[in-house]
């Protein structure tokens, strides 16, 4: 399957967010200079932050559930965040 990205169901929750019109109108900007959605500009700068203020065992961590909770994964993967 190269060339296509493969997406996996996780489990979710909405949240209601109150932003600046300032705020919204700049991810508007964004999303669509990037022909994304805004709320995908909103969950890639959220998963950039988390990734600034994790340490790299949390973030391997997580790496990790994620990759557990893939239905069918049966893989062993090493993360190497050093890199």
């Amino acid at each position: 399957m190269q060339g296509k990205n493969k997406f996996y169901d996780r489990e979710s929750v909405d949240i209601s967010l109150n932003l600046s019109k300032d705020v919204i109108e700049t991810l508007e900007k964004i999303a669509k200079k990037k022909n994304l959605s805004v709320e995908s500009v909103l969950k890639f700068f959220i998963g950039q932050g988390l990734r600034t203020v994790l340490s790299p065992q949390e973030i391997t961590e997580m790496a990790r559930k994620r990759l557990k909770s893939r239905k069918g994964t049966t893989e062993t993967v090493e993360i190497d965040l050093a890199a």
